[in-house]
């Protein structure tokens, strides 16, 4: 639903440009909808992800499709919200993401790393977080294909 209510606040906000910024660029759209406080995506590599298990503060999430995590397995500490429903479930009530992931439900200021297969979908979620109000998030670029390789497993 809340996607749904953004992405016809961009519609909107394209409606309403001047004739002169159709050739604005898609990100200049962007920073003027959103503003220009827009938090950096941050970016973990391999080392910083095999520290999380001990770090019970931060938060791992793995969007890939459950389906995904059968064949391969998951990281360590990692909790499962696939990348279609991350926005939903990040805004979900304390009580409920608790009950569904056994996890407080991240602040504002959690560190929250985001990963997937190759990182593309987990930017995709960093990205979703951020523009939930979401200050510390990050993507574990390698993602899945980087953790199997390190830690020999299949791919």
């Amino acid at each position: 639903m809340l996607m749904r209510h953004c992405t016809m606040a961009l519609r909107v906000a394209r409606s309403q440009m001047s004739p002169n910024a159709a050739g604005t660029s898609k990100k200049n759209l962007m920073q003027r909808f959103y503003g220009s406080q827009a938090p950096a995506i941050g970016i973990v590599d391999y080392d910083v992800v095999k520290k999380l298990a001990g770090e019970p503060k931060k938060l791992l999430i793995d969007v890939r499709e459950p389906e995904e995590l059968k064949e391969t397995g998951q990281i360590p500490a990692s909790i499962n919200i696939p990348l279609g429903v991350v926005s939903q479930e990040l805004a979900a009530s304390e009580q409920l993401f608790k009950s569904k992931y056994g996890r407080e439900k991240p602040q504002p200021d959690t560190e929250i790393i985001f990963h997937c297969k190759i990182g593309k979908r987990s930017l995709k979620a960093a990205e979703a977080a951020a523009a939930l109000g979401f200050r510390n998030v990050k993507n574990y670029e390698g993602s899945w294909l980087d953790w199997a390789k390190r830690e020999g497993l299949p791919k």
